[in-house]
């Protein structure tokens, strides 16, 4: 028998899709004008599924993990945190403030002196973290974006005025112009520890939008604090805000900083809430990797589909192999099939998972209200249900999309699905010609 050279890449290109889109055999003969090769479309959708939730766990939990760690860093932690004693003096606290500003790279610095104490209303009491503020926070941008006002002023005006964070209010059940106490323990010059009391008017109340944050948040004048806080029990520090805090500036910013004042601890925001950001990392890599197992299933099932699709054209790659088409040319027409059949699936999914991304707000917000008319429709007197609890969370979920995860993504997606293609591929090349005579 004569057989036939099959050579180049627009042969196979023919003979795979050729391949993946027609009928076995089997099915031609019986007429069966339905065996179109729907499995291939369930891989590809499989595939496709898969990735998306991928996507979107990605690009929320980066997102929400980003805009957590903004609210830190504009309204408590700052960038990069300057100890100083306690007692320092204000004349020379305001000159370390000026020099450190005059540093390049430093948008602004504040001072702040934060501890503990007791708050105590008219209904209940509860633990309050005294944050003791000088005014010039109130021209921070970075701490005016994220701080939203409720009611009354941003910064207490007067000595004896606190601004209180939202969820701190709610527990102590006050609002504007109420007052309030607070009980601090300070050490007396026989280094005996005594409590002191402290009554403030509430002049202001305000949220940062992140429950965890300002649930706790009793905002006084540093001069203040300085009064009603003992050296032992407050830490007093200079806050300093820089260009980028994320960028590769920012330790050279601190070893700046720490040149000039060697004495001092000199720690960027990093190590100041090393652990709390170790949590969102740790959980946001496990909920990848729960998401990434699902890829990798669909990819095993993409192999499947290939297997059964080798054994249902055993007789076509048969004829093709008695035409010349050698074992390695057979094994790149089953290659081409899954490769092709995991870039489908990979840019289908990959584009609804970028979608749904970037308008996860507009889709729990519509989810959330159906919800709400189900629940009123069906359960009147039941209690509300809320899928996106703002105590809880942040009140609108910040997306961030980079395009190198997009691209991470898709080439590994595609590199898998060419991996697993490789069995079948093996498989189909090991049918020789002279299954003709035995399917004859």
């Amino acid at each position: 028998m004569h057989k036939i050279r099959v050579s180049g890449l627009k042969p196979f290109s023919y003979l795979g899709f050729r391949m993946l889109l027609g009928r076995p055999a089997a099915a031609r003969e019986k007429g069966a004008h339905s065996a179109r090769h729907g499995v291939f479309l369930g891989a590809i959708l499989g595939i496709g599924i898969s990735i998306v939730p991928l996507y979107i766990v990605i690009f929320v939990s980066n997102g929400m993990i980003k805009g957590i760690t903004d609210r830190y860093l504009e309204t408590k932690t700052g960038h990069i945190q300057m100890s100083i004693p306690i007692d320092l003096s204000e004349e020379n606290r305001i000159q370390r403030i000026e020099t450190i500003e005059e540093l390049p790279g430093v948008v602004s610095a504040s001072y702040e002196i934060d501890g503990l104490g007791l708050a105590a209303s008219t209904k209940c009491s509860t633990s309050a973290q005294i944050r003791g503020l000088d005014e010039s926070i109130t021209s921070d941008r970075g701490y005016r974006e994220y701080i939203e006002i409720d009611a009354g002023d941003l910064f207490p005006q007067k000595e004896n005025e606190v601004v209180l964070g939202r969820y701190l209010a709610k527990t102590l059940g006050v609002e504007i112009g109420e007052t309030v106490s607070l009980m601090t323990l300070r050490e007396t010059e026989g280094e005996e520890i005594l409590p002191k009391l402290s009554i403030f008017r509430v002049a202001g109340i305000v949220s940062s939008g992140y429950r965890e944050l300002d649930a706790n948040w009793f905002i006084i004048h540093s001069r203040v604090a300085r009064r009603i806080l003992s050296s032992d029990m407050a830490y007093s520090y200079i806050g300093i805000k820089t260009k980028d805090p994320y960028g590769p500036d920012l330790d050279d910013i601190m070893n700046n900083v720490k040149k000039l004042y060697p004495e001092a601890l000199v720690r960027p925001w990093r190590d100041i809430e090393q652990s709390l950001f170790k949590s969102f990392s740790s959980t946001r890599s496990m909920l990848v990797f729960i998401m990434a197992i699902a890829g990798i299933v669909a990819a095993v099932n993409l192999s499947s589909v290939l297997t059964t699709f080798v054994m249902e054209h055993r007789k076509e790659i048969a004829v093709l192999r008695s035409f010349g088409v050698s074992r390695k040319q057979t094994m790149l027409i089953f290659l081409l099939g899954g490769t092709v059949t995991g870039i489908i699936g990979c840019i289908s999914g990959s584009a609804v998972g970028v979608a749904i991304s970037l308008c996860i707000n507009h889709l729990l917000s519509a989810i959330q209200t159906l919800i709400d008319f189900f629940t009123k429709l069906f359960s009147p007197s039941s209690q509300a249900i809320t899928l996106l609890n703002p105590d809880y969370y942040l009140e609108r979920i910040p997306i961030s999309m980079n395009l190198r995860y997009i691209v991470f993504i898709l080439c590994s997606g595609i590199l898998v699905s060419m991996i697993v293609s490789l069995i079948p591929a093996f498989r189909s090349s090991s049918i020789a010609p002279a299954e003709l005579i035995r399917h004859d």
